[in-house]
């Protein structure tokens, strides 16, 4: 049984838009997180992601993680209740607001930023250019929803895929695009940035056929499916 199995089982029914390939992942990268800086979540609704990041720090070093959402009332109660059964309220701060309105009062440097916010261009952008400075040198960027969603998928191809401060990119089945910062990178590693994002088109372009055709794909071949993106996304 794999470390992620156990987290796997407590999410299966918090209500979200994560695959279980991205929640390990997120679980991963906060595992490694080793305190030089804290994590923090854009848009958390009712804890899914927060309790991946919250158990992967548990498993590693307890870096305290930050969770930036509205936090409205209807559902704040069940994000409340779910990170509690998740065991982590203590790592777990909730910051109330929008990404935009609590960035400039941000002053703690983070070792792992996951972006999960809105999705106008508009507003990714506004994210990028505010809360991925923060980020330390050597720290990691992970952004949800950029496979479907155009305004996401658009600043991430600009800012990560195309850029010289991002390298070990890799997609992760669903939506996310993983980077690690730096000051510069190499030719080879944008080189490898470029088929990663080759392999997501592929990735998007396949599952928008198949989302028309629910049911047509044999389990076992999609399963077989999705190891093989993982392979090559990397």
């Amino acid at each position: 049984m794999s470390d992620f199995a156990p987290v796997r089982e407590l999410i299966k029914d918090v209500p979200g838009w994560l695959s279980d390939e991205e929640g390990e992942a997120l679980y991963e990268l906060a595992k490694r997180c080793t305190g030089e800086g804290v994590i923090v979540e854009i848009g958390s609704w009712k804890g899914k992601s927060t309790i991946c990041l919250g158990l992967g720090s548990r498993a590693g070093s307890g870096v305290r993680v930050f969770a930036v959402d509205p936090h409205a009332d209807y559902r704040h109660g069940e994000f409340k209740e779910n990170i509690e059964r998740a065991g982590i309220a203590d790592l777990v701060t909730p910051v109330k607001g929008m990404s935009q309105e609590v960035v400039d009062d941000f002053d703690q440097p983070i070792e792992l930023l996951f972006v999960d916010g809105s999705h106008e261009e508009e507003d990714v952008r506004h994210d990028f250019d505010t809360w991925v400075p923060k980020v330390v040198d050597g720290g990691a960027v992970a952004f949800h929803d950029t496979t479907w969603h155009a305004g996401v998928r658009r600043v991430v191809a600009e800012r990560i895929y195309a850029s010289r401060q991002f390298r070990d990119v890799r997609f992760v089945i669903g939506s996310t695009t993983v980077a690690r910062k730096v000051f510069e990178n190499t030719a080879r590693d944008r080189l490898h940035a470029r088929r990663v994002q080759a392999t997501k088109r592929v990735f998007g372009a396949v599952t928008s056929v198949l989302k028309k055709k629910r049911g047509w794909l044999p389990g076992p071949v999609e399963r077989v499916g999705r190891r093989m993106f993982n392979l090559v996304g990397r």
